[in-house]
């Protein structure tokens, strides 16, 4: 075999087992309390900075693959009115969606979901 070969071949066998380990940390990651932990927290603050209030998401488990499960879920107004609240909320989806930034859920359920919609005495309402 020329060294050409050798080395390319070498070269695309490092780069699939970095592939292979970059992905399977990511999924090891996610799976753990750590790891879980920090995606609640970057989806927590994803949705807050989209709402005018304060956002507290629970405790987040699932494969994350196709589907995640919330334990709870709180969304408050300005005035620290309640806007919605939920108890656990599961959601499945195709992670192909998630490589194309976009999240298309095939399914959600929602326990005991509240919501207040409310019209303030200037007109606006609590929802814009």
């Amino acid at each position: 075999m020329k060294r050409r070969r050798i080395v390319a071949l070498v070269s695309a066998c490092v780069l699939v087992a970095i592939g292979l380990l970059a992905i399977a940390g990511g999924y090891v990651l996610t799976r753990t309390s750590f790891g879980e932990e920090k995606l609640r927290e970057l989806l927590e603050q994803q949705v807050a900075s989209r709402v005018h209030g304060k956002v507290h998401l629970g405790r987040i488990s699932g494969g994350f693959l196709g589907g995640v499960t919330i334990d709870t879920v709180a969304i408050r107004g300005e005035d620290d009115s309640l806007f919605f609240s939920s108890g656990k909320i599961t959601a499945t989806y195709d992670s192909r969606d998630l490589i194309d930034r976009r999240l298309y859920i095939r399914s959600l359920t929602a326990e005991h979901p509240r919501m207040v919609v409310r019209q303030y005495e200037n007109g606006d309402w609590n929802h814009k």
